[in-house]
């Protein structure tokens, strides 16, 4: 069992904690971590989700998991791309945390730049089926079909892909 910090409308933590996947009260966040993972060709790593998982079971999409209690965001995301694709990512910018009224939720987007050869890679089966890289332009048509993830992510991230060189 999980357990996460549950964070104020400020960003800051409230001194509770919940089960992940409880829902949250009005005035009540939970912080999730999303990685955008690029090569120094500006091709753009995507997971293939497991066909289990209850968001967007067997879809494609970047790397992302949940703060768990205690842990910083930039520490949540690189355990999480360290457990799912078997790899240490160390260089990792934080580009802008994100609020999704919506949900209750707030998201912290990082970026990294690694030459990774897929052949390199040990899955974790129960989180990835499948891993692959497609181009700058395939990854801005991807996020502008993110219609499950607000305006403002996908707005500062196609800008993000675009100055990707």
């Amino acid at each position: 069992m999980e357990y996460f910090d549950i964070l104020n409308k400020d960003g800051s933590k409230s001194g509770q904690i919940a089960l992940k996947g409880a829902l949250m009260s009005n005035g009540q966040y939970y912080l999730g971590v999303h990685a955008y993972i690029h090569n120094s060709k500006g091709d753009f790593l995507l997971q293939k989700r497991s066909e289990t998982k209850d968001f967007l079971p067997g879809g494609w999409d970047i790397h992302m998991g949940h703060v768990i209690a205690g842990e910083t965001s930039e520490t949540a995301i690189t355990r999480e791309i360290q457990e799912e694709l078997g790899i240490k990512i160390e260089n990792i910018t934080f580009i802008k945390r994100i609020t999704w009224e919506k949900h209750n939720h707030f998201i912290d987007i990082y970026a990294a730049c690694k030459d990774i050869n897929i052949c390199d890679l040990t899955l974790q089966k129960s989180e990835v089926e499948d891993i692959k890289y497609i181009s700058k332009n395939e990854m801005i048509k991807l996020i502008k079909s993110m219609d499950y993830r607000p305006e403002e992510y996908r707005t500062i991230m196609e800008n993000y892909v675009r100055e990707i060189h």
